[in-house]
């Protein structure tokens, strides 16, 4: 398939504003549990302040700190109280684990902070909801391989399955068949050479032609994401020591759009912005090595079907 076509093909079919692969969007499982804990947690430091209050002895301040410090394990970290703790550059963990510096932050705390005993649901659920980018790791793959599960590609973990299968995928890995040392004796490819040893994500086998793919998600553009682009425009550079072998860069997301759209400003004459260097920098690959893709979803599906 030519590559410039594919690539045509997916600015015609861009990407939506939302995909379901990436979303988490169900009331986390164990809210009543993070809701009953952040209480618990409250109701120590309310009786550490009114102690504080009632010039009580240190003996019972300590005694209470070790009750607090006790409730800081297992799903704590959504509590108002570990939200502050992030706020003095610290760690759930190093309070935890620290009775000096539970002291220092507590007393911090009730110095600066309300404190009152309602606990609602929906603002822990909200702190959940805040990291969800969290959940991701492995979104993107993992919905590149449900696409190619449903166009009949089997799943594979060896190198013997991988033989017997016209049409599989395998995910790569540290370790086992698929690690970067192992595929660069089956296919003499050599990947993470300078990205000290960094993974691509999928192997796909259709018939007798191999990719190599690397899926990245960005919906925004910035100085991280910048870096991914060149990531996958790097992985475009490189060359296949066979005519069946191909490396593939899928990006979903809004910015893929953003990146890929630029046709119409290819032709100009005007200033050339970092993004448009961007795709400059893209076709220039595509047409280097023609058998290598820039893909989102929907020339993902177009490749592969």
């Amino acid at each position: 398939m030519d590559n410039i076509k594919l690539l045509e093909f997916c600015v015609k079919n861009p990407e939506k504003f939302l995909d379901y692969n990436y979303m988490f969007v169900n009331e986390d499982k164990d809210l009543t549990d993070y809701a009953n804990k952040t209480r618990v947690i409250k109701h120590k430091l309310i009786a550490i302040k009114e102690t504080l209050n009632k010039n009580k002895s240190e003996k019972i301040i300590e005694q209470l700190l070790g009750e607090l410090q006790k409730e800081l394990g297992k799903r704590a970290n959504y509590s108002e109280f570990g939200a502050f703790i992030n706020a003095c550059d610290s760690k759930i963990e190093e309070v935890y684990n620290d009775k000096i510096l539970l002291k220092e932050v507590t007393f911090l705390y009730l110095d600066k902070r309300k404190l009152n005993d309602i606990v609602p649901s929906e603002w822990i659920q909200a702190l959940i909801d805040k990291e969800a980018s969290r959940k991701k790791g492995h979104a993107g793959e993992n919905k590149l391989v449900k696409i190619l599960e449903g166009k009949g590609y089997v799943k594979v973990k060896t190198f013997k399955d991988f033989d017997k299968n016209k049409k599989c995928v395998a995910k790569f890995s540290k370790s086992g068949d698929f690690s970067n040392k192992n595929l660069k004796k089956k296919f003499n490819i050599n990947i993470g050479k300078n990205t000290q040893g960094k993974t691509l994500d999928l192997v796909v086998k259709m018939n007798s032609d191999i990719y190599f793919i690397e899926a990245k998600h960005l919906n925004t553009g910035g100085g991280e994401q910048n870096k991914q682009i060149l990531e996958l425009i790097d992985l475009v550079k490189n060359r296949p020591f066979s005519s069946k072998h191909h490396f593939v860069s899928f990006l979903d997301g809004i910015h893929s759009n953003a990146l890929i759209n630029n046709s119409k400003i290819h032709k100009s004459k005007s200033v050339k912005n970092k993004i448009q260097n961007q795709y400059f920098d893209l076709i220039k690959a595509l047409k280097t090595r023609k058998s290598n893709y820039w893909v989102n979803t929907a020339g993902f599906k177009k490749l592969f079907y």
